[in-house]
């Protein structure tokens, strides 16, 4: 009777065990979904002010120097909907990093919307960091931001792109390298020279 038992007991044992394996080694619906991601092209996205305001998720970690690929990430609108930085490739991308509280940031806003506006051959992705959405809504509205403002409430895509100071602009070619990256404000002839530059290498 006591070896039946401890027949009994290993045999639960195992058993208990293999439930365990099994339910580790299956995927769960969560991760499975999160590498279904199929990007929605800008264009899709809402025509209106900030482009419906995506927040920033996703950011992968990787060089942010001249010539390195430029860290991957996404960016999602409240319906699920988003888009990323991979799926933006083929077109010069000018990535701006920037907050309502920065004079050069408001100084240089009007050419980058401008820029937004004049040139579809150029994607303008704003991105502001660590603010709240009120905040952000207010400066874009002052300034017609019709273009994707990119919420960085956790400050993951600034770090990843080692920004310190702002504005700073980070110019992205079609091939999805860093073609330049400038500290401070952009204005004229300087931030036309950066894009062209990113449109022919």
């Amino acid at each position: 009777m006591e070896s039946a038992m401890k027949r009994l007991t290993v045999q639960t044992l195992l058993f208990l065990l293999a439930l365990v394996f099994s339910a580790c080694a299956a995927p769960s619906a969560d991760s499975s979904s999160s590498e279904e991601f199929v990007p929605t092209p800008l264009e899709a996205f809402p025509e209106e002010l900030g482009a419906g305001f995506p927040v920033a998720a996703r950011v992968e970690e990787g060089g942010a120097d001249v010539g390195d690929t430029a860290p991957n990430f996404a960016f999602f609108l409240e319906d699920g909907r988003g888009a990323d930085l991979a799926s933006l490739q083929g077109k010069p991308v000018v990535l701006n990093f920037w907050a309502t509280w920065c004079g050069p940031c408001r100084a240089e806003m009007p050419e980058l919307v401008a820029l937004h506006e004049g040139d579809p051959d150029v994607v303008v992705l704003e991105v502001n960091v660590g603010e709240d959405l009120t905040a952000v809504e207010e400066f874009a509205a002052e300034f017609g931001m019709n273009m994707a403002v990119v919420l960085d409430q956790e400050d993951t895509l600034r770090r990843a792109y080692g920004v310190r100071n702002m504005p700073t602009t980070v110019f992205i070619r079609a091939d999805g390298t860093i073609g330049a990256r400038w500290p401070g404000i952009l204005v004229g002839e300087q931030l036309s020279d950066f894009v062209e530059q990113i449109r022919t290498q």
